[in-house]
C-alpha cells in the first residue's frame, strides 16, 4: 500500500473516537433553536437605590427641635447689675476713734457681678416648660459719706463740721448675693406648629428669692433676704440633639430690707463696744433700729451650655 494511503488510513483512526466523544459530551440542540446566553442582576437600578437612600436618610434624620418630655440641665456664666444703692442713711456713725466720733449720709451703692446660675427643668410640651434654677453672685461695694460732722467723746462738746475723709472711712468690702426660683418657659414659635429650627426664642419669668450678704459694719455681716419676680426672654441654639447654647437677658426685681446691726464696732479686743448711731440734731443720739427698705431693679445677662436627655 503506498505511503500516501497509509497516513490518510492512520489519521482516520486516531480521530473517529475523539469525534464520538465530543457528540456524546454535547447535548443534541433541536433544529432551529437558538441558545440564550443567561444573565444575572446582581445590581438595583441606580435611580431607585438613590430614592431608598434617600428615604433611609430622611427618617433617620436628627431634626432640630424642642421636644416634649425631655430633661433639660443648663449652667450659664453671666453678669447681675447691683450699681444701685443698697443702703442709705443720713447722719450716722462711719468712724470711732477713742478721741471723737464721726457723723455723716452714708450710701452704698454694688458693682456689677459675676453671676453663675445652674437649672434644671422639664419640657412639659413641645411650647411649655419649667426650670428651677440656683445662682449665686460676687462683687465688691462703695460707700460714698457727705455732710460729715464730728464731736469729741466729752461731755458737752462742740460739733464740727465737715472733716477731711480718711484712706479707709468709707467702705468698699464685698458684697454676695443668692437666688433660687421657679422659671416658666413658653416657645411662642411652637404653640400652633412644631419648629424644626436650630434657633428657638423664648420668653422666661417666675418667681425667686434673693438673699444678700454684705461684709459691713452696718449690717453686722447679716443677711436680708427677700421674694421678687423676674421676668425676661432668650435664645436657644440647638447644636445638636443633646447640646444648647443659650443667650438670655433677665429683669429682677425684689425688695431689699437690711436689719442694722447691734453694734458698729468693738475695741480693746471687745471689752469697747460702740452701738450704732444716728444723729438727727446735735443735742441727740439715737440706735439705730431700722434702714429704709429699697426696691431693686436688676438687670441679668447670660451665655449657657444646656443638655438634653
Amino acid at each position: 500500500m503506498p505511503l500516501k494511503s497509509w497516513f490518510v488510513l492512520t489519521m482516520a483512526v486516531i480521530l473517529c473516537p475523539a469525534a464520538a466523544a465530543e457528540a456524546q459530551d454535547s447535548p443534541r440542540e433541536p433544529a432551529g433553536s437558538k441558545t440564550e446566553e443567561q444573565t444575572f442582576r446582581l445590581q438595583r437600578d441606580s435611580a431607585s437605590a438613590v430614592r431608598d437612600l434617600d428615604f433611609d436618610d430622611e427618617s433617620l434624620r436628627w431634626k432640630p427641635r424642642v421636644d416634649q418630655g425631655t430633661i433639660e440641665v443648663s449652667l450659664s456664666l453671666g453678669f447681675l447689675n447691683l450699681n444701685t444703692t443698697l443702703l442709705e442713711h443720713e447722719q450716722i456713725v462711719y468712724k470711732y476713734t477713742q478721741e471723737n466720733t464721726y457723723f455723716g449720709d452714708v450710701t452704698v451703692k454694688g458693682e456689677t457681678a459675676f453671676n453663675p446660675v445652674l437649672r434644671l427643668g422639664v419640657n412639659i410640651s413641645r411650647w411649655f416648660a419649667l426650670e428651677a434654677q440656683g445662682g449665686v453672685s460676687f462683687c465688691d461695694y462703695t460707700t460714698t459719706i457727705e455732710n460729715r460732722k464730728y464731736q469729741k467723746n466729752e461731755p458737752e462738746a462742740p460739733v464740727i463740721a465737715d472733716p477731711p475723709l480718711g484712706e479707709f472711712d468709707a467702705e468698699a468690702r464685698s458684697l454676695l448675693t443668692g437666688q433660687a426660683g421657679l422659671n416658666a418657659v413658653v416657645y411662642p414659635f411652637n404653640i400652633k406648629t412644631r419648629s424644626s429650627s436650630r434657633f428657638h426664642p423664648y420668653l422666661t419669668g417666675g418667681f425667686e428669692h434673693f438673699w444678700y450678704n454684705m461684709n459691713s459694719n452696718y449690717t453686722g455681716g447679716g443677711t436680708a433676704g427677700s421674694l421678687g419676680a423676674n421676668l425676661g426672654a432668650g435664645i436657644r441654639l440647638l447644636a445638636d440633639e443633646n447640646v444648647s447654647v443659650r443667650f438670655e437677658v433677665l429683669f429682677h426685681r425684689n425688695t431689699l430690707d437690711w436689719t442694722p446691726a447691734e453694734f458698729f464696732t468693738e475695741l480693746n479686743e471687745g471689752t469697747l463696744q460702740i452701738p450704732l448711731e444716728d444723729w438727727p440734731n446735735e443735742a441727740a443720739r439715737r440706735p439705730v433700729t431700722e434702714f429704709q427698705s429699697h426696691d431693686l431693679n436688676l438687670l441679668n445677662w447670660s451665655i449657657g451650655v444646656q443638655g438634653s436627655f
